[in-house]
């Protein structure tokens, strides 16, 4: 839930206002994508700070229990947002200590008018409790005469300790590409980044599920089942109810296919949400996952109205389903069928879950 109160800042141009309140409108989707606490912060004319806005992630616990709204920030108690405020620079992965005694990140990005002024600063605040846990694991075993349990304990321990950096990385690129489409007065391109904010949560989501275990292998079935919730509530309309269900079995993938995956059935969800359902209020997309042997199938359908399928093979398709047919045939050793009616779409994946030789 957002909350936010601009009143206290008396300084803000109506440009300004506009400016931050258009951002303010996004920030629960940010939070969300993130799984962080984000707050807008504005500079007061007494050289102090004061938070006007905050959002809290809806499926992962908050850093904070009580509300920070309106609270006045200090270059003693916040010097990275006032820098920020102050210096119209990025301050990245600093750490600290939050109000309820957690260890946080701390990624701070200028929100700018027009002419590249700074009128506020995103604060994106996340746990990282389990990562310098995970730190001092790896310290501790790093000891001269180590064993080969000890090795594979600090090797998952690495693995999950980059997957988590790629995740924040890519949290961090679709902060700065929102800040950018709000900035933009085209619908194309705004169209275009919000595609491509919807790729790099996919596969930032992937990234994500290996950093919990220090694994290789992804429950793609699982991945999957996230990716159509977050792209459905991200991209459908108010007005829309478009439901969805992911069933069959569990399909392990390593992470280089499950990311590539990932990026498929985004294209494909977000595809049915633009197309199949563009006229109407309610539809239904379902996933169907099987394997045999080292065969993996996909079927993803909708009831909505049909797509052609000439549009995968015709040059002139959009780069969403060129993305598509690249990555299932070049990346996934894989082939595509499309099947088409006036009852909706159904598009078939096959694909070899071990490595091809070529």
């Amino acid at each position: 839930m957002i909350s936010f109160n601009l009143n206290p800042v008396s300084n803000l141009s109506q440009e300004h206002y506009d400016i931050i309140l258009d951002m303010v409108r996004n920030l629960q989707k940010i939070a969300d994508i993130s799984q962080a606490d984000i707050f807008i912060d504005c500079l007061l004319p007494e050289g102090k700070a004061i938070v006007v806005a905050e959002a809290h992630p809806g499926e992962a616990a908050s850093l904070y229990k009580q509300s920070v709204l309106g609270q006045i920030i200090s270059e003693e108690t916040e010097p990275g947002v006032l820098f920020s405020l102050k210096n119209n620079k990025s301050v990245i992965g600093s750490r600290g200590i939050s109000q309820e005694n957690i260890v946080m990140q701390q990624d701070i990005v200028p929100i700018t008018d027009k002419l590249g002024k700074t009128i506020a600063v995103l604060v994106k605040e996340q746990d990282i409790s389990q990562i310098i846990r995970n730190e001092h694991k790896i310290k501790s075993l790093m000891e001269p005469e180590g064993n080969k349990e000890k090795q594979k304990l600090i090797q998952s321990l690495l693995i999950q300790e980059i997957h988590h950096r790629v995740k924040n990385n890519l949290q961090v690129i679709s902060s700065l590409l929102r800040l950018q489409m709000r900035r933009s007065s085209s619908n194309e391109v705004k169209e275009v980044i919000n595609d491509s904010l919807s790729r790099i949560s996919s596969m930032a989501m992937v990234h994500d599920y290996l950093a919990k275990d220090g694994l290789e292998e992804v429950d793609a079935k699982f991945v999957m089942g996230q990716i159509a919730r977050l792209l459905i509530s991200l991209s459908s309309q108010q007005s829309q109810r478009i439901h969805f269900s992911v069933e069959g079995e569990s399909l392990f993938l390593q992470s280089d296919k499950a990311t590539s995956l990932a990026l498929i059935v985004s294209e494909l969800i977000q595809n049915c949400i633009k197309h199949a359902f563009h006229s109407r209020n309610d539809g239904m997309i379902e996933i169907i996952i099987k394997s045999r042997k080292q065969m993996a199938y996909l079927i993803i359908s909708d009831n909505g109205s049909g797509m052609d399928a000439n549009l995968f093979s015709n040059q002139s398709s959009s780069l969403g389903l060129q993305l598509v047919k690249s990555l299932i045939e070049e990346e996934l050793d894989g082939i595509i069928s499309v099947f088409h009616s006036n009852r909706g779409t159904k598009i078939s994946l096959t694909f070899p879950i071990g490595k091809v030789i070529k």
